[in-house]
């Protein structure tokens, strides 16, 4: 077999539904998918294009992060320490500064800073969001992107509602793509009219895409529709909009009826344990969740959120904070941790097919680590290592399709210069006005 590319001598994980770990082992990629795995040595009469010596290097799927919001990368550390901050700061923030520009040069930025830290596949949700998935597209990324729909006038939207139609527009712009999904973004229960959130359920039922929403988030929203249907998660079933194509960030607020009937109606669940601690708010039952069958992935939140954009940081806390939780030790395993921030993230995209584990005709997304660095060493269990002692500056080589977007710890598909210079100008033009808007919350 003639192959593009062959890494030999890695450490790795397969994330397959076999557990199949190769120490060491080899990968081939060809035509973009990956062509064969298996223990050292590689097979005779295998040739490639490109040899990589993975000797010292731990080999994952790359990390697919379920929930985002990337171009708030120009807004990251404003506004913080301040009670109902998206309300009294955010949500005036982005009228005042998001623009095409903004989430064009922020987006870039914040998908870089992923890529470095071995993320290959995304969802995310905000304005223009044609600009994010330029920018996906450059950067080589497989993504989930949903233009946001509010009942207020948007950054892109001068009407409330207007991002459904921008969203019309997104969709057909993109639909197709080899790596982008588009889709539709209704912020949340609380943002969105009922009718509004009927017709794009009906609308991405018909053109067979994802729906991507917050739920049961925050402590007022779970008090008003506690009062009028029990929860959140009861008021969107009454609508109907309960389904396999809905991916739902958060799910603080939830008891054991709302699990069962998001397991019942096949929801899947972006957990967002870093921003939600940050906000004070409960721990999400994601254990609960996962035990009773829902599709479950980890995800960073957005920059302004959970501020950090690596899934190593994500990853560790998660089985953490969900022993704090059931305090039990042993609640949650390092393997099932770091299989929700792979395949359980492609599970909940809909992309299991794709990507999220390695596997012969799966695309060729994984990532290599530096296995030999201080943190990383010693390793008496590969999956604690990877959940535990990982940290973004190992991750060395990063593919999507078998193309390298990281080469030795940077990025070869945008100018990592260029990214950051547009970052500063942007924190530039938007320091006065954040500045005033902090006075105005104290």
């Amino acid at each position: 077999m003639k192959a593009e590319l062959l890494v030999e001598g890695a450490t790795i994980l397969t994330m397959d539904g076999q557990w199949r770990a190769f120490d060491p082992g080899w990968l081939a990629v060809k035509d973009g998918a990956i062509a064969g795995l298996g223990p050292m040595p590689a097979p005779g009469g295998l040739e490639a294009g490109e040899v990589v010596d993975g000797r010292g290097m731990l080999c994952l799927p790359g990390f697919v992060n379920t929930h985002t919001h990337v171009a708030m990368a120009a807004f990251r550390g404003a506004g913080e320490d301040r009670a109902d901050r998206l309300v009294r700061f955010l949500f005036p923030m982005e009228k005042a500064l998001v623009t095409r520009d903004l989430v064009r040069e922020a987006s870039r930025f914040c998908l870089a800073e992923m890529a470095r830290s071995g993320t290959t596949t995304f969802a995310d949700m905000y304005y223009f969001e044609d600009e994010v998935a330029r920018a996906a597209d450059e950067a080589g990324m497989r993504a989930v992107l949903g233009e946001t729909i509010v009942d207020f006038p948007s950054p892109d939207a001068p009407e409330a509602h207007g991002g459904l139609a921008y969203a019309e527009g997104f969709i057909a712009q993109w639909q197709g793509h080899e790596r982008i999904t588009p889709c539709f973004a209704p912020h949340a229960t609380y943002t969105v009219d009922p009718d509004v959130l009927v017709a794009i359920h009906g609308r991405a039922e018909a053109l067979g895409l994802p729906v991507l929403i917050h739920l049961a988030e925050t402590e007022k929203e779970a008090a008003r529709f506690k009062v009028s249907h029990g929860s959140a998660v009861r008021y969107l079933d009454s609508l109907g909009l309960l389904d396999p194509r809905l991916v739902a960030a958060h799910v603080v607020y939830v008891d054991a009826e709302d699990i069962a009937l998001l397991a019942r109606r096949g929801v899947a669940v972006a957990h967002c344990p870093a921003s939600n601690a940050k906000s004070g708010r409960p721990i999400a039952p994601a254990y609960r969740m996962r035990e009773a069958g829902i599709r479950l992935g980890l995800a960073t939140d957005g920059p302004v959120s959970g501020n950090g954009m690596d899934m190593e940081g994500i990853l560790g806390l998660y089985p953490k904070l969900q022993k704090v939780l059931e305090g039990r030790r042993e609640v949650l395993s390092s393997r099932e941790a770091l299989r929700a921030a792979t395949l359980g993230g492609a599970e909940a995209l809909g992309l299991a097919e794709k990507t999220g584990s390695l596997e012969p005709g799966k695309r060729a997304d994984f990532l290599l680590a530096d296995a030999t660095d201080f943190n990383m060493q010693p390793v008496y269990d590969w999956y604690a290592t990877a959940v535990y002692a990982m940290r973004p500056h190992n991750v060395r080589q990063v593919y999507v399709d078998g193309r390298a977007i990281v080469r030795d710890g940077r990025m070869t598909t945008i100018d990592e210069a260029q990214a950051l210079a547009g970052m500063a100008g942007i924190a530039d033009r938007c320091r006065d006005q954040i500045a005033r808007l902090m006075r105005e919350i104290q």
